[in-house]
């Protein structure tokens, strides 16, 4: 009902010839979210030569590619500039029937690709071509109350198998009290697609790996079955009040979760006063070498195919958005350029709310994303299901190893009804 209201007002503003859909031939039309709105104009105030027109946008999932699907039917309206607050996205935007993002490496020198973060642009990357620039990232880090650990007597884990053994220490010794959650997202992305379970690894835009059969995937369940069997990993998203009101109540000894949990869940929501919050390198899983991270959020840039004589100063505008380090280091989340990921580290390092500096620990989680996660066309669905198959078991006292090859036929449902050939 809401996509109709909106497709609705979208046709009437375009009817009329007025809003965001009507633009000259020379002009640089972009759409941002409030977020990075004063950004964009001022850069449009930095180049008076170009005429660029700046159009906030809500970040809902869903509604720009709405809006470029009309601009698609009505031939008119598309904006040179995107800015995707859900950069799975851009997988929607650059297949058929959209047709509408542009490979970007033309315009997009090897030395602008290689000052971001090793790995943060391979989701840009779909069937060899560079889709889009990502603004700020999400690497997973393992979140700790200090305070706590010192009270309790327990050591950060370095490996899986210390945490699981942790986990069930805690709930024994401390009941009540967390260790992690693995509701949608958060399960999904920071357990599993940050062991390498290959759920959305996107190989084309038509061709997608999907296996949770895989080692890497029953690794994280047999990790899970006994922490969520002993109540120590939730099952409540991180965002829910409920769990926000364990975090107010000091029952939260660790977290694994995104960069932007320090400064938008413990701070503001879970109120945890300063000096008790650290952040810890995920930990390791047996036989590799290397602390990988998952991944949660982070926004992207697009340019449109239809720029046409205007493709390189869209190209030139998100190149600046992107590497500008005083803009990046502004911003309120982690930056996937690396030398504004410094700058902004600088402010960061000397925050009292935390107990030590975390941003070494993001610097390393942001350098090594775990390989596979990829922007995918059926990413809502991504989540839903963990929820309703892998979530929905251990709600009902199931064992997550069999509810793996369901989330699977969902997954594989999903991909093909989206266009892609399952591999």
């Amino acid at each position: 009902m809401r996509i109709l209201l909106v497709l609705l007002l979208l046709l009437s503003a375009a009817a009329c010839g007025g809003g965001p859909a009507a633009k000259s031939s020379d002009e640089l039309l972009v759409w941002v979210d409030n977020t990075r709105t004063p950004a964009a104009k001022q850069y449009a105030a930095a180049h008076p030569e170009l005429k660029i027109r700046v159009v906030t946008m809500p970040p809902d999932a869903g509604y720009v590619p709405t809006k470029v699907s009309l601009a698609n039917k009505t031939g008119r309206g598309w904006p040179d500039v995107v800015f995707l607050t859900n950069p799975a996205e851009t997988s929607t935007l650059a297949a058929p029937p959209f047709d509408y993002a542009a490979p970007l490496d033309e315009h997009v020198p090897a030395d602008v690709k290689n000052a971001f973060a090793s790995g943060t642009l391979d989701a840009c990357v779909i069937g060899g071509k560079l889709y889009c620039l990502r603004n700020d990232i999400a690497p997973a880090v393992l979140w700790y109350d200090a305070t706590l650990m010192r009270e309790f007597g327990y050591q950060v884990p370095k490996s899986w198998e210390d945490y699981g053994k942790l986990g069930e220490r805690v709930a024994k010794e401390h009941p009540g009290y967390l260790v992690g959650t693995m509701n949608g997202k958060y399960g999904a992305g920071v357990y599993f697609s940050g062991s390498g379970c290959p759920t959305r690894e996107a190989l084309s835009l038509t061709e997608v790996h999907i296996d949770t059969a895989d080692p890497k995937c029953t690794r994280v369940a047999d990790l899970l079955q006994p922490l969520a069997a002993a109540k120590a990993v939730s099952t409540v998203s991180p965002t829910d009040p409920a769990f926000a009101q364990l975090g107010q109540q000091g029952k939260i000894l660790m977290l694994p979760g995104p960069a932007w949990f320090g400064d938008f869940m413990f701070k503001p929501s879970f109120k945890l006063k300063p000096g008790r919050v650290a952040a810890a390198p995920m930990p390791v899983w047996a036989g590799e070498d290397e602390a990988y991270s998952g991944q949660v959020g982070g926004g992207v840039y697009v340019v449109s195919r239809h720029a046409g004589g205007r493709a390189k100063a869209a190209a030139d505008m998100i190149t600046w958005l992107t590497t500008d380090v005083t803009l990046q280091a502004a911003q309120p989340t982690f930056p996937a350029h690396q030398a504004s990921a410094e700058a902004w580290g600088k402010a960061k390092a000397s925050d009292a709310f935390y107990a030590q500096d975390p941003v070494p620990v993001l610097k390393q989680a942001a350098a090594r994303l775990r390989p596979g996660f990829g922007f995918v066309r059926y990413e809502a669905v991504w989540q839903s299901s963990f929820n309703e198959t892998v979530v929905a078991a251990v709600t009902a006292g199931k064992p997550i190893s069999g509810a793996l090859s369901d989330w699977n036929q969902r997954l594989t449902q999903a991909a093909t009804s989206s266009g892609y050939q399952v591999k």
